[in-house]
C-alpha cells in the first residue's frame, strides 16, 4: 500500500466499555489498522475497558452533560456537537484529513446527526423499534419515540450491522435515510483462537463437569435469563450453566435461581475481559434474547468449535446461521422449546458449517467500510 493510499478514520462512540458494540468498534479499528490506515476514537463517556493498541488515538469528547427535562436537550447537543467540530479540527491538525466518520450508539449520534458532513455515518446496532419499546408501547408513547428517532436518523447516511436492523429501521421507526448498507460485525478470528489457548481456572464447584455458558449483559428485558434459567430448570440436564457478564438485574437473577432451585448447578461469575477459554470449554453456548442487533457470541462460538442454540430473535442470528444451522433455532420465549433443544444438543451437538464464518473476518468487513470513503 503506497503512502497515497492510507485513510484516517474516526470512529466515535458513547465509551468503550467490556460490551458488544464497543468490542465491535475496537476490532474494526484493529482491522482498518492492520490494512495501514491512520485510526482515531473519540468516546463521549471516559471509559475503556478493552487493551487498546497505543497506534490507536483515543480522544475524550469531555461533553456538556444535561440534566432536567429532555426537552432541553437538543441546546446541549447543539453545543456538544460544537465541541466535536473542535476536537475533529484539532485530530486533524494533529494527525491529518479525516476521510471517514462512523457514529455508534445513541448518545454520539445524538450530537452527530446536528453535523451536516458527508464523511459521518451512523452505525445501528440494535434494532431500534424493539430497543426504545415502538411495538408495544401506546400510540403515544410510540409516536414521541419514532418522531425522536427521525430526528436523529432522517436523511442521514445509515450503516446497519445486520439486514434485518434495516428491515427494522423503516418498517416499525419509519426512518426514511439518505443511503442504507448492512455490514456485519468484523471477526479477528487467528486472535480468538490465541486468547481461547490461554488457560482458565475453573472454580472448584465446576471443575470435572460439563457447562452450558451463556454470555451477555445482565438485563432481563433484552437478554431474557428468565427464559434461560426456567429452560435449565426444566430440561432436567445436570451438567452447570455459567453465565458471563455485568448488569443491572444480577440481584433479579439471582432470586429465579433460586426460586427455580438451581442453586447448585446455575453460577454467575460477572464479566470476563478474556471469554473466550470459557467459550471452547463449554459443552454449549445459548442465546436467550428477545433481540440482538447481530449476535456477536454466536459466531465466535462457532469459531471455536463450540455448539449453538439461540431464540430466533427478529434480527441477527437467523442472519449468522447458514440454511444448515437453522435447527439451532427457537422460537422467542418459547421456555419448553428451549428446554427440549438444550437436551436435545447436549446429547447430540448440532454440525458447525464455519465456512459460513468467512464472511465476517475483520479484514474483509473493514474493506467493506473504506468503499464508503467518496
Amino acid at each position: 500500500m503506497t503512502q497515497n493510499n492510507h485513510r484516517h478514520i474516526l470512529l466515535a462512540i458513547d465509551s468503550i466499555s467490556g460490551r458488544g458494540a464497543e468490542k465491535v468498534v475496537v476490532n474494526l479499528a484493529e482491522a482498518l489498522l492492520k490494512l495501514g490506515h491512520k485510526v482515531s476514537i473519540i468516546i463521549y463517556e471516559d471509559i475503556v475497558e478493552f487493551d487498546i493498541d497505543s497506534r490507536i488515538h483515543i480522544h475524550h469528547l469531555k461533553p456538556q452533560i444535561h440534566k432536567g427535562s429532555r426537552i432541553f436537550s437538543r441546546f446541549t447537543d447543539r453545543k456538544n456537537a460544537n465541541i466535536f467540530q473542535a476536537l475533529l479540527s484539532s485530530i486533524e491538525t494533529m494527525r491529518g484529513h479525516v476521510d471517514l466518520i462512523l457514529s455508534a450508539l445513541p448518545r454520539i449520534d445524538r450530537i452527530l446527526s446536528r453535523i451536516e458532513d458527508d464523511r459521518i455515518f451512523h452505525v445501528i446496532h440494535n434494532p431500534l423499534s424493539l430497543q426504545n419499546g415502538i411495538r408495544k408501547n401506546s400510540w403515544r408513547k410510540k409516536l414521541s419515540r419514532i418522531w425522536h428517532m427521525k430526528r436523529m436518523y432522517d436523511d442521514r447516511q445509515i450503516i446497519v450491522v445486520s439486514a434485518g436492523i434495516g428491515d427494522d429501521l423503516i418498517n416499525y421507526v419509519k426512518i426514511r435515510p439518505a443511503s442504507l448498507k448492512a455490514i456485519y460485525n468484523p471477526f479477528h478470528f487467528d486472535e480468538i483462537e490465541k486468547l481461547a489457548a490461554k488457560p482458565l481456572n475453573l472454580p472448584s464447584k465446576i471443575i470435572g463437569k460439563d457447562y452450558l455458558l451463556h454470555i451477555g449483559a445482565l438485563t432481563l428485558q433484552q437478554k431474557r435469563q428468565d427464559v434461560l434459567i426456567q429452560a435449565f430448570a426444566l430440561s432436567g440436564l445436570t451438567c452447570n450453566l455459567v453465565l458471563l457478564g455485568k448488569g443491572k438485574d444480577e440481584k433479579k437473577i439471582r432470586v429465579l435461581i433460586k426460586k427455580y432451585g438451581v442453586s447448585d448447578r446455575v453460577f454467575l461469575l460477572g464479566f470476563q475481559a478474556n471469554p473466550y477459554p470459557w467459550i471452547k470449554k463449554a459443552r454449549m453456548l445459548v442465546l436467550t434474547s428477545d433481540y440482538e442487533g447481530f449476535g456477536n457470541v454466536l459466531v465466535e462460538a462457532m469459531a471455536l468449535n463450540t455448539p449453538v442454540l439461540s431464540t430466533n430473535c427478529p434480527t441477527g442470528p437467523r442472519e449468522i446461521f447458514s440454511v444448515r444451522m437453522q435447527e439451532c433455532l427457537v422460537p422467542n420465549g418459547n421456555i419448553q422449546a428451549l428446554a427440549e433443544k438444550m437436551k436435545k444438543f447436549y446429547a447430540s451437538p448440532p454440525r458447525i458449517d464455519k465456512k459460513n464464518l468467512n464472511r465476517f473476518d475483520a479484514t474483509h468487513i473493514a474493506k467493506e467500510y473504506l468503499k464508503l470513503i467518496q
